[in-house]
């Protein structure tokens, strides 16, 4: 009996040990995922080292231009935030720094550590460390949103930047703990340096577009070929006499720069995001008179059309346009810069049933009914209507998993054959709006991806 008591405990104990060993083969990461993580570390201080080569050139031409920079509002706001951004790309290459002197120390490497935990989380756990780095982003993160005007970048949510962090499976997760602590080396290594390029990129995009205030673009250039490749642009052709020099400062300041119809055509001019066959805003809450203090030159020809203090223009096919503005207050036509216009194609509209609870997968039978017609919104510059029409659209009733019924509607409307279908519609059926086909006011016809829903009651 004695015998056969030491059996069982002997067999639960193997029984255990045989569910501890699973568990680990779950839970153990491959020694290969980690090891890859070295190269992603090298990719990423490879990549670092390029945008910081635009970096200095970019600081090079704003500290040449720093004085008509800070004339305008919206250059001077990007400014200020890439010098903050200046700031906290020093906090997080001083924890690198910080996390190699240790490794120094203890005689050891970020090779020999990579599949260690320990080492790390305690290097990043000190005063030096992660500490820090959180309060430093978060304080930049504050910073920028608080700032009059900032891009649309996406630091917050790549980094991420927020106190608790949910993960995939929905838990969550402290910031410290979910990038960095209890995580092998290679892993918090990698973090540290993938943070340093976001803010090395985030800098530059930011140094970019104060530059892009005053007519600076992005280029590409080779002193062994004297071209300047601008981008989403075509090759121009420079003269050497063109081409800046060493030591020489790349800005020719006039009294131009300062005047009040050039100050006031930075502030208002807007080029960016223009769509084929949309009332675009060319100028907005423009004091000078078109024709008498200034006139504007778009080639190939378009109307310009000023309503209030707005010039609006319409272009009518995508492409490349060149515009020119001429200064009039002294009656000689004095053209005061020309600019690189592009426009786009009109994007695809969004399509759904009208409603504002329509966005969901389940959906009554009456909701559906008082919805009364499908709607295409086009999500680009804030527009308020939709610049074309809903041609037609198929609907399909799926019952127990057949199509039961299937008819055409032609129109936004619900026309009579579908109303009939959306009526014989049951609990647990599936609605499919298919085939939707569209004409925009730029000629081009798209079709909307179907639209799915399953009936609820």
């Amino acid at each position: 009996m004695a015998e056969g008591q030491v059996d069982v405990k002997r067999y639960q104990i193997i029984s255990l040990l045989y569910i501890v060993f699973i568990c680990f083969s779950v839970i153990n990461i491959k020694i290969s995922v980690l090891d890859s993580n070295i190269y992603t570390i090298k990719s990423l201080q490879s990549i670092e080292k390029e945008e910081l080569k635009k970096v200095d050139i970019s600081n090079k031409i704003i500290a040449d231009n720093l004085e008509v920079l800070n004339k305008n509002a919206k250059a001077a706001s990007y400014l200020k935030i890439r010098t903050r951004l200046t700031a906290s790309y020093t906090v997080i290459n001083n924890v690198l720094k910080h996390v190699d002197e240790e490794f120094v120390k203890n005689n050891t490497t970020i090779y020999k550590q990579f599949n260690s935990k320990n080492l790390i989380e305690e290097i990043l756990k000190s005063d030096k460390g992660v500490k820090l780095l959180e309060k430093d982003l978060f304080d930049l993160s504050t910073f920028i949103n608080k700032a009059p005007f900032k891009l649309q970048a996406s630091l917050d949510s790549i980094i991420p930047i927020e106190p608790s962090v949910t993960t995939i499976k929905g838990k969550q997760e402290n910031w410290a703990y979910y990038l960095f602590y209890h995580k092998p080396t290679s892993i918090s290594y990698m973090q540290l340096e993938r943070i340093k390029l976001l803010i090395t990129k985030t800098q530059l995009l930011y140094q970019e577009a104060a530059l892009a205030e005053i007519g600076y673009q992005a280029t590409y250039f080779s002193p062994f070929n004297p071209k300047l490749y601008v981008l989403k642009s075509t090759v121009k052709e420079y003269k050497e006499e063109d081409l800046i020099k060493p030591g020489q400062k790349v800005v020719n300041i006039t009294d131009e720069v300062f005047d009040d119809l050039f100050k006031k055509i930075l502030y208002s001019l807007h080029t960016e995001n223009i769509i084929v066959g949309l009332n675009n805003t060319l100028l907005n809450d423009f004091d000078f008179m078109m024709g008498k203090d200034f006139d504007i030159e778009i080639s190939p020809r378009v109307n310009i059309a000023k309503s209030d203090k707005n010039y609006r223009v319409v272009f009518n096919k995508v492409g490349e346009y060149s515009l020119k503005f001429y200064d009039l207050r002294k009656g000689a036509k004095k053209v005061l810069f020309e600019k690189k216009i592009n426009v786009n194609p009109i994007p695809d509209p969004v399509v759904k049933v009208k409603g504002d609870n329509m966005g969901n997968y389940t959906i009554s039978v009456k909701d559906l009914l008082s919805a009364e017609r499908l709607e295409a919104k086009l999500e680009v510059n804030n527009l308020n209507y939709f610049p074309g029409r809903i041609n037609s659209y198929k609907v399909v009733r799926i019952h127990n998993g057949k199509e039961e019924e299937s008819v055409n509607n032609y129109g936004e409307l619900f026309q009579s054959p579908t109303q009939k279908v959306l009526g014989a519609l049951k609990k647990n059926d599936i609605l499919i709006f298919d085939n939707v086909n569209m004409s925009l006011v730029d000629g081009s016809t798209r079709s909307a991806a179907p639209i799915i829903y399953k009936i609820i009651d």
